[in-house]
């Protein structure tokens, strides 16, 4: 609700701007043509009375216009200010070398995304990383910055936050998670803002969070338990951030899908679940109610189950 309202306030400013403006002038006005007896029906007003209120009237309209003209000014100098800098950031990109085409592709779409141009950005991005002229990090980066919101207020419309486009940003992660943690380098790539934190300034869609918990299943589905612990430890991402899911989101569903894959990451990591003081009750009682509910894709538990099953085969063969 006030993310709402203030992105009302945040493109409807100009007009109540105006409003502030024109309101007071036009009290004034009637208050003093009341007072001064202009409206008087036993007695007409004299040539004076007359000219004086047509004269603040003309001043008052006058004053109306050089404001309204000055927030035009404003929000057409604001446009004007995105164009020359998405110019000088393309006559950057042509300067680089003929052959770097990963180079320029991953500069463009990074224009793109952060001049609110994100559903292009990503219609460009999905068959761009799949021919491999985009790696895995510049990849997971540009999802990021469109599931997190992050684009420069120019007071214009391209301020608001596309819904839509995190929801798409959301899915495309979904599609390629299984590929993404690396055995060769023994790296993995996520969105950034989510391998540090779970919480956004502005909210993610409920769907667009579910995606995203279940881009991180498919990720440690992906690869056996020794990968991601090498030393045997519960692994600190996703942990942390499934914790603050739990603790913090305020959907329903958000909450229990998170809880799943925690319960799973639990029965793998037993004793140093419970060591480290985690809200091992509460976590299994979410996942329970989930289960018992079916209130999530039955791709949450399958997943959930392919990591218990496989990391703790692993387990009993190593030991």
């Amino acid at each position: 609700m006030i993310e709402r309202l203030d992105r009302h306030l945040r493109s409807g400013w100009p007009v109540l701007v105006l409003l502030c403006a024109i309101v007071p002038l036009l009290w004034m006005a009637i208050s003093g043509a009341i007072r001064s007896g202009l409206f008087g029906l036993s007695v007409p007003p004299n040539t004076n009375q007359v000219g004086s209120f047509l004269t603040f009237i003309g001043a008052t309209l006058g004053a109306v216009a050089t404001l309204c003209a000055a927030l035009l000014t404003s929000g057409h100098n604001a446009r004007e200010r995105q164009r020359l800098r998405l110019e000088t950031v393309l006559r950057s990109l042509a300067l680089l070398p003929e052959g770097a085409k990963k180079s320029r592709l991953a500069g463009i779409l990074s224009t793109m995304v952060l001049l609110g141009q994100e559903r292009i950005a990503l219609r460009v991005l999905q068959p761009a990383w799949d021919g491999g002229l985009v790696d895995d990090g510049t990849a997971t980066w540009l999802i990021g910055q469109v599931l997190a919101g992050n684009r420069p207020r120019n007071g214009t419309d391209s301020d608001q936050v596309d819904d839509e486009a995190r929801n798409e940003a959301a899915v495309l992660l979904v599609d390629r998670a299984g590929r993404l943690a690396d055995l060769e380098t023994g790296r993995y790539y996520f969105p950034g803002h989510f391998m540090r934190t779970w919480r956004t300034k502005k909210e993610v869609p409920a769907q667009a969070k579910l995606d995203l918990l279940h881009a991180m299943a498919e990720m440690l589905a992906s690869r056996e338990r020794d990968w991601w612990s090498p030393s045997g430890d519960l692994p600190e991402w996703p942990t942390s951030v499934l914790l603050e899911c739990v603790r913090r989101d305020r959907d329903p569903k958000v909450k229990a899908a998170a809880a799943v894959l925690l319960d799973a990451l639990r029965e793998c990591f037993p004793d140093q679940f419970s060591r480290r003081g985690h809200e091992v009750d509460d976590i299994q009682a979410l996942a329970a109610a989930a289960r018992t509910a079916a209130a999530l894709p039955a791709v949450h538990f399958s997943l959930a189950e392919r990591i218990k099953v496989g990391w703790r085969r692993a387990m009993v063969v190593n030991n």
